[in-house]
């Protein structure tokens, strides 16, 4: 059945010594159209006290003079069995309307019908019964519900004073003033009624660090505005002067029908986090500076190399460039590839020069010695810088003997390399490993490492020296050739001696 055709349904006790006035009273409730009345009958005082009692009805219908009780007797009774009394009283009687109206003060009777021989009072006292029974009902869910919003008020006051944080809330009328705040604002030095009190309507601001208040009022004005969540840190001025990080974050509370009520926000200290992100800061800093001090004398030698490798023609390949070329060729097919030869060439105590006379002796020499092997090579030849001191150079189209003769020419041309410093000469000489690229010369890191064992047996056999490593055990340290190596035909244009009449380097693509 639909809800909303249900008859309300109302109990009540009705008491009365004279049966025909109960039957007469009983009919007149029993033909009501809108609500159905259960009656339940007594004919004392006594059985209707033990009937409330029993049946806690909605209303009590009493006669003022009963044949045991007095009315104010029952009264008395009933507040004594049941507390205060809850359940609408209607007292029927025959006394005019002053007296009527004094028993109703004196007793605690929500309302009187008086009895009159035509029985009027009988039509109109369902619809009396009706409106204290639903007076009552009113009032006992508002109180129910002052009850709830007291508990509720009781719990989140206990919730929010045991954070750390400040709770408050805020008027959408009147931007920016508090209707509520937490005590934590005891934190900072203030008690609660001092942020309260504000007469000047600005809530919050007046308590913000004056650097900040444009940008919190800014914040505020997008909230209030657009009703958007609000995040934003600035610093509290404390009662004794001092300033406070806070994180304020808030947000628009809206009742069940999407209304906005208020403003809701808290206030988290984070003093100690601005701390410590301001020391972390400054040792980022100071890192920083001390690593650039630290790396301003390589940083300047590496300004000088590309500077060097500018000056001829940025023929020069980096490292990523040069590992890239010798990928490419291990590469290509076999029958593709032409004779290649790999040659590490590592400059000898270079780091002596660098502390005995400076980096920027040590700059100048690097790019003497630069520029007197690129005057050396070929067009086809690439040569790379492998790091500060170290070069690689491929050499196409050349047999393992012929590098062996042009390592030994490049190391010459090195030695005679001299600069003029402080009075002194300066010079360096290198020590290269060489090995060919083959079919089983494996990826390029594996051919740089085969080259670079080789030039460091090269320094450990007393530096200056070309070492040859051939993979199959076979060393060959500035010594002929032995006749394992039979003279090929000539292929290439490279130079029988080191002169000053080369073909200079060509330009990397």
């Amino acid at each position: 059945m639909n809800a909303l055709n249900i008859t309300p349904i109302i109990r009540l006790v009705l008491i009365d010594g004279d049966p025909d006035c109960r039957q007469v009273c009983r009919q007149a409730l029993e033909q009501h159209s809108i609500y159905r009345f259960e009656v339940i009958e007594a004919g004392t005082g006594r059985l209707g006290l033990k009937l409330i009692r029993a049946e806690r009805p909605d209303c009590i219908v009493v006669d003022r003079r009963l044949p045991d009780f007095d009315i104010n007797e029952l009264l008395a009774d009933m507040a004594v069995d049941m507390g205060e009394l809850s359940t609408p009283v209607i007292m029927m009687t025959s006394d005019d309307g002053a007296a009527a109206t004094t028993d109703m003060c004196k007793n605690g009777v929500s309302d009187y019908v008086a009895k009159t021989g035509e029985l009027e009072f009988v039509r109109r006292l369902p619809d009396l019964i009706a409106r204290n029974v639903n007076q009552t009902r009113l009032l006992r869910e508002k109180e129910e519900a002052l009850e709830q919003l007291r508990k509720a008020e009781a719990k989140y006051r206990a919730l929010v004073e045991q954070i750390p944080a400040i709770t408050y809330i805020a008027s959408l009328e009147a931007p920016g003033k508090l209707l509520y705040v937490s005590p934590q604002t005891e934190q900072f030095g203030y008690a609660p009624e001092t942020w309260l009190d504000d007469p000047l309507g600005i809530g919050l601001i007046k308590w913000v660090h004056p650097d900040d208040r444009e940008m919190v009022i800014e914040q505020f004005a997008g909230t209030y505005e657009h009703h958007a969540p609000l995040r934003c840190e600035y610093r509290v001025i404390t009662q004794d002067g001092k300033a406070r990080w806070v994180l304020d974050q808030a947000s628009v509370v809206h009742d069940d029908a999407g209304r906005p009520l208020f403003l809701q926000g808290t206030l988290v200290d984070i003093s100690k986090d601005k701390d410590v992100e301001q020391q972390l800061a400054y040792y980022r800093q100071r890192l920083g500076e001390l690593d650039a001090q630290r790396s301003e004398p390589w940083k300047k030698q590496a300004d000088l190399l590309k500077v060097a490798n500018a000056s001829v023609d940025k023929a020069l390949y980096d490292r990523i460039e040069f590992e890239q070329c010798l990928e490419n060729l291990l590469a290509a097919p076999c029958e593709n590839r032409s004779d290649y030869v790999l040659c590490y060439i590592d400059l000898d105590r270079f780091k002596i020069v660098n502390e005995t006379y400076g980096c920027a002796a040590g700059d100048q020499l690097l790019q003497s010695v630069g520029q007197a092997l690129e005057r050396r090579l070929r067009q086809s030849d690439i040569l790379g810088s492998l790091g500060e001191d170290k070069f690689g150079l491929l050499l196409e189209n050349c047999p393992i003997e012929r590098a062996w003769i042009v390592a030994n020419n490049l190391r010459d041309a090195v030695r005679s390399c001299r600069l003029s410093w402080a009075g002194k000469d300066l010079w360096v000489s290198v020590s290269i490993g060489i090995t060919a690229l083959t079919a089983a010369s494996g990826d390029a890191s594996s051919v740089l490492r085969s080259a670079d064992n080789a030039c460091r047996i090269a320094k450990q056999k007393g530096r200056d020296r070309t070492y040859i490593f051939d993979g199959q055990g076979t060393d060959y340290l500035n010594e002929p050739l032995t006749a394992k190596y039979q003279a090929r035909g000539r292929r290439t244009n490279w130079p029988a001696i080191v002169d000053s009449n080369a073909v200079p380097l060509r330009k990397k693509a």
